[in-house]
């Protein structure tokens, strides 16, 4: 993983909804990388910046960038899996800082639950009761961690589930593997973006 960015060293910074220029500490985990400011602002142009009463999984949560701008844009639900403990204890306590920011007027608070425990494991173990809007996957690069994380998905997503995933290479042609080994089907990818050592792709039902 590439040094922590988002920020300043060692914080995360809202980009954008209701919690914008909410600026969060980031547990002192080596290699642990918000995803960029640049990335997280062009995903969630690519989304519409609403995420109005969507339900989010953001696996390989690490700061919690990711799910915390989906419910800054009005995500009902929002599950966080990480397995390092200290960055669980820094989520827990971010979450509990923007929950006690929350205004009224902004509509509904959203639901924030952070689990710990191995990502793919957990997932596999995960029995929605309705599929997730958007999944997030966010592994440390150079692993097989999200190759091994594919099998569940199938259970995960629905028909209009949009599947975001950052990678240290393109997955141009990823298509397939999420065809197969998730059982995937009619999925296309997206939209794409380089940044840095960040491939960012957006994949979703090749009729949206």
């Amino acid at each position: 993983m590439s040094k922590a960015s988002g920020g300043p060293s060692g914080q995360l910074r809202i980009v954008g909804g209701a919690w914008r220029r909410n600026v969060l500490p980031v547990a002192p985990v080596e290699g642990l990388r918000p995803t960029p400011d640049r990335v997280r602002e062009t995903l969630f142009n690519w989304l519409g910046q609403d995420c109005t009463g969507w339900r989010v999984l953001d696996a390989f949560a690490g700061t919690g960038a990711l799910g915390f701008e989906a419910a800054s844009r009005g995500a009902a639900e929002v599950l966080f899996v990480e397995q390092n403990r200290k960055a669980i204890d820094f989520l827990n306590s971010n979450r509990s800082t923007l929950l006690g920011r929350w205004q009224g007027d902004w509509g509904p608070k959203p639901v924030l639950t952070v689990r710990q425990g191995e990502a793919c494991a957990t997932l596999a173990a995960l029995k929605p009761a309705a599929p997730f809007d958007l999944i997030a996957l966010d592994p440390p690069f150079g692993t097989d961690l999200m190759h091994r994380c594919l099998p569940a998905l199938g259970r995960l997503a629905g028909p209009s589930t949009l599947i975001y995933i950052e990678w240290g290479e393109s997955l141009a042609g990823f298509e397939s593997d999420l065809a197969s080994k998730a059982a995937l089907h009619n999925i296309a990818l997206l939209r794409q973006l380089k940044a840095g050592k960040v491939h960012a792709h957006l994949f979703g039902s090749a009729t949206v």
